[in-house]
């Protein structure tokens, strides 16, 4: 079975917000809760043959507890177009990046601000206390293919970007990845990767998006 992939790094803009600057000093420190998975109550999209992954990750976003919006596949491909139009790219099928991304879902009202995590720190204290938490990074060839526990590793050479969910960490420090492959991929497209592993993804031009989703009644339809 052949996966598509599709993430490109997000263009550097100074005007991005650091994740950590918003969490008050000596939070980082005090996680208490050395465990939390946030729900994906829903079949796993599948993003078919196309490089749809960003559009497919914003869908995710929105299904994942812990508010659950009845997204399906055909939202992911209309989120990823309407991502290629800020890209200034309309219709082309050349992938897109997190922040496209994430300007989209402030755009639909579905999140009101955004910020990027720099570190695991941040990664954990938000997945541990926050919420889910949109990827995109590098994928190599040995990540298509869970080992018999479920995780992935990155090792073999660059296959592409993806873009996907983080929705838990473990206590034994695993980070859980929902994904946009159906259940052709992981456990109803969930496996889990060690946040060591995903640390060197971060340094590989890797981008982790944080946001406070928007009840329904609040965002625009």
């Amino acid at each position: 079975m052949k996966f598509y992939l599709g993430r490109v790094p997000s263009p550097y803009d100074p005007r991005d917000y650091n994740l950590e600057k918003f969490i008050p000093k000596g939070v980082l420190r005090l996680n208490l809760n050395l465990s939390r998975n946030w729900p994906f109550n829903a079949e796993p999209l599948n993003q078919g043959e196309t490089p749809h992954c960003v559009g497919f990750s914003m869908a995710d976003f929105g299904i994942n507890l812990p508010i659950q919006t009845p997204y399906g596949d055909a939202h992911g491909h209309a989120f990823y177009y309407m991502c290629k139009i800020l890209d200034g790219e309309p219709d082309a099928e050349t992938g897109s990046n997190i922040r496209s991304a994430a300007k989209v879902l402030k755009t639909l009202g579905r999140i009101n601000a955004y910020a990027f995590a720099s570190n695991m720190t941040v990664i954990k204290y938000w997945l541990l206390n926050r919420g889910p938490m949109i990827a995109g990074t590098i994928w190599t060839a040995d990540m298509f293919t869970p080992d018999e526990q479920n995780i992935i590793h990155p090792t073999g050479d660059v296959a592409g970007g993806h873009a996907y969910l983080l929705n838990e960490w473990t206590r034994d420090g695993y980070i859980g990845i929902q994904n946009s492959w159906d259940d052709m991929w992981g456990i109803k497209g969930k496996a889990y990767i060690h946040y060591t592993d995903f640390e060197k993804l971060l340094r590989q031009y890797g981008e982790v998006m944080a946001s406070t989703e928007l009840p329904p009644k609040e965002a625009k339809t």
